[in-house]
Order: C-alpha cells, then structure tokens, then sequence
C-alpha cells in the first residue's frame, strides 16, 4: 500500500482517459477465479509476492524482471500514474498493458494485488471500474483503501466496490492502515463481513504494529479472509513521521523487533506472502540488489518459521 499514493493529493480521477478501450485479453492464471462469481478457488500459496512499494522508485517492467531474476512467485503492481514513481498508465494505455502482459507472460509470473483503490466521499467509479476489470485481465485482486469519514456511506461504496469486482471477475480485498479511515484489521473485517462473504483482508505487519495491534489479532481473524499478506518488520517505537516510515523506513522481514517469527506460523497456508519493505534507496546498489537483500531475509524468516 503506498500510503495514500503519493502524500501529494493529486486525484487518481484527473488519470482517467474516458475515450481509451480497455483490452479483454484476459490471463488469468494466478488465483483460479470464477469469473461468474468473482469468487477464487482456495489453493495453499507456496511462493513470495513482491509488492510494488518495495521497490517503488522503478516500473512495473523493471519491477517485473526484478522480481523473476529473484525467482519470486508474483509481483503485486501500481497500474495508475502516481507520485512515487514511474509507473504508466496501464488502465488506458493499452500498448504499456500488452508490454507489462508480456512481460508477466514471459516471466511465468502471476499477479498478487492491483492498485490503486482508494475509496474517498466521492470515488470515481468509472476509474474503479476500469482499473477492476484490469486487475481481472492481470489475475490479480483488487485491494480497496477506505478514506471516508462517515460510516454508512464508507460501507455502501465498499459493497459497491466487491461487487464490480465480481463482475469484473476478480476478488477483493481490504487492506486497514493506520492512515485511512479502516486502521485496523478487525475494523477491516467488518466492512469485509458487510460486502460480502468472498471479500478478504490484507494485512500488513507495519500498520498492525503502529495501530496497537497483536499478532493474537490476526490468529482471531477467520483464516478464509486473509487473502494477502504484506510482510516488514521495524522497532517497536514509532518514529513521529508515519507516513515517512511507511513509504521508505521499513526494515526487511525478521530484521526488526516486530517479532514475526511469531505471526508466520499463524498465517493460513492459502494467505499469500509478500514482501511490502521500502526503505530508502541506497545509490550504490541497484533495484535487483535491494530486491535480493529483501527476498534473502524474507526467505531466512519463512525457512525458520517452517513456512517455506
């Protein structure tokens, strides 16, 4: 999740081409969906995800050879222009879709999660629903961020969210952060439970540790709703500056007093493990060295906790 996508309020909206066609191609390898139902066949996930806030400072193709060169199993992909990096418009732009489709194709990679979806007073749903259906061509989930004050109207734009994802062919899923207006995971599942029983959870380890949260939280959750799960790890303490932290101060995963050592076991064996642990960018290293250094401790910490 790359904190509110950029900490610069430009609207995703003003992204939106309405003349452009969206391609229907679909290469849905990843998670077996139903496209009738949106729903997705529950398979135990054996491989990492590399997610995009990782390495955000390079696109979605050089994240896409990254991440093969460092034999992951999927990569989860930023697929709107935004602030924190180079990323193309692959909602509108349908040559840069076909490149990334390739590119995804001739990697053999699948997709974890699609961004951006960010649910506001007043979302666009054109935009949502054109970035729901490539989220369905790309086989990837949909991972909807809530950032609406008042309750009731919050719930009613997630419901609507889960069910053009559904049509679209694909799930979604909910992440809580502690920025937005769903900071915690029960507060998640909630919102999950209202929009229906084929909804999950993404949950990211550094937003469960700055909103209070226990790993003993996550073991409550009913295991069939956690479909994604963002691993990084950091001090107990918080720094003042959480959105700082968030985008480029995160620790690898088992490099931090986050004691995670303790939450893989608990994870279900159909949850998919990523890796979300951006940190500053060091010059001297190029984005492969900084993927491997995130890839090697994420390994480390699953082979010890009997996950890989």
């Amino acid at each position: 999740m790359s904190e509110r996508y950029a900490l610069s309020g430009a609207p995703v909206a003003a992204l939106h081409n309405e003349n452009d066609g969206l391609a229907r191609d679909s290469i849905l390898w990843g998670q077996g969906v139903d496209a009738s139902s949106g729903r997705a066949e529950a398979e135990e996930m054996t491989g990492i995800c590399f997610d995009h806030l990782s390495l955000c400072d390079i696109s979605a193709l050089d994240l896409i050879d990254v991440a093969s060169s460092l034999d992951c199993e999927a990569v989860s992909l930023f697929v709107l222009p935004l602030p924190l990096g180079p990323y193309r418009d692959l909602v509108n732009d349908l040559p840069a879709r076909q490149e990334v489709i390739a590119a995804l194709r001739a990697n053999g990679l699948k997709v974890g999660v699609v961004e951006p979806f960010m649910l506001d007073a007043s979302p666009d749903w054109s935009i949502m629903e054109r970035t729901a259906a490539l989220a369905a061509e790309l086989g990837g989930d949909v991972n909807a961020l809530a950032f609406d004050s008042e309750p009731s109207r919050q719930q009613d734009s997630m419901a609507r969210l889960a069910e053009i994802s559904r049509e679209a062919g694909t799930r979604m899923t909910i992440e809580a952060f502690s920025m937005s207006s769903i900071r915690t995971p029960a507060d998640a599942l909630a919102l999950a439970q209202a929009s229906g029983d084929d909804v999950g959870l993404t949950i990211d380890t550094l937003h469960v540790m700055r909103t209070g949260g226990r790993w003993s939280d996550i073991a409550a959750l009913p295991p069939e709703r956690i479909f994604h799960v963002q691993l990084s790890d950091g001090p107990v303490c918080a720094p003042a500056d959480l959105s700082e932290e968030a985008v480029g101060g995160r620790l690898p995963p088992g490099q931090g007093q986050f004691d995670l050592d303790t939450l893989v076991p608990i994870l279900p064996a159909t949850a998919r493990i990523a890796v979300e642990a951006p940190s500053v960018a060091d010059e001297r290293l190029s984005p492969k060295e900084r993927g491997a250094i995130l890839m090697t401790a994420t390994r480390a910490l699953l082979a010890r906790t009997g996950r890989s």
